[in-house]
């Protein structure tokens, strides 16, 4: 009985290592790739959040790109009033776009904004008679961003993530009585390295596992 458990044990293991050795990882390039702009522009991310959070969630999405493509250009343009206000424009249109390419210097612009929802109860009530029931609180987070081109205004890339985050809960049972907690930190800013996460992946090279013939 145990010899023939031991070649069992034996035949898997090398249907293992042989399943392992025919197959390789394959390299897989970005969807999007920036290596045809020479320089690309990065506009501050807008949000309903507070301005600090802006700043720090544009030098994230800026982080990220670069790490996933080391030697992209970037040139720091501010925030959207003041990149307008530079050419003498109200609204970021073709004209404004071309404009701004020429002063300084950038094939193509990064635009960003940030939404965040008021925060959201739901209440599950398990049983009325006894007053048991649980009550959680959350908000949501949705970040979109695109590519535009300066010479032409034609939007090149886009795309967008959203996430949502506990900011508190409440629990009310006839044996454990109430227990709850509240988030401490800053909800909106810890949402942010998850948003840009997945807003990202185009740019990011990943691999694949195909069998050897």
């Amino acid at each position: 009985m145990y010899k023939r458990a031991g070649f069992m044990l034996l035949l898997l293991s090398l249907a293992l290592v042989w399943g392992c050795s025919s197959t390789v990882l394959v390299p897989v390039p970005p969807r999007m790739d920036l290596r045809g702009y020479g320089t690309l522009g990065i506009i501050e991310f807008a949000s309903n959040a507070d301005p600090a959070l802006n700043a720090r969630a544009t030098r994230q999405f800026q982080e990220h790109i670069q790490a996933a493509q080391p030697g992209t250009r970037f040139v720091e343009l501010g925030s959207r009033e003041a990149v307008l206000a530079a050419v003498g424009s109200r609204q970021l249109d073709g004209d404004a776009l071309k404009q701004v390419g020429a002063k300084y210097g950038v094939d193509a612009i990064f635009l960003g904004d940030i939404t965040y929802s008021e925060p959201k109860m739901d209440i599950d009530i398990k049983d009325l008679t006894k007053l048991e029931g649980k009550v959680r609180t959350e908000i949501r987070g949705d970040m979109t961003s695109r590519l535009v081109e300066t010479r032409t205004g034609a939007s090149v890339w886009s795309n967008s993530a959203w996430a949502t985050r506990q900011i508190g809960r409440l629990s009310v049972s006839a044996e454990q009585g109430v227990s709850g907690r509240m988030s401490q930190g800053n909800d909106r800013e810890e949402m942010v390295p998850t948003l840009i996460h997945y807003l990202t992946g185009d740019f990011r090279p990943t691999s694949i596992r195909q069998r050897v013939k």
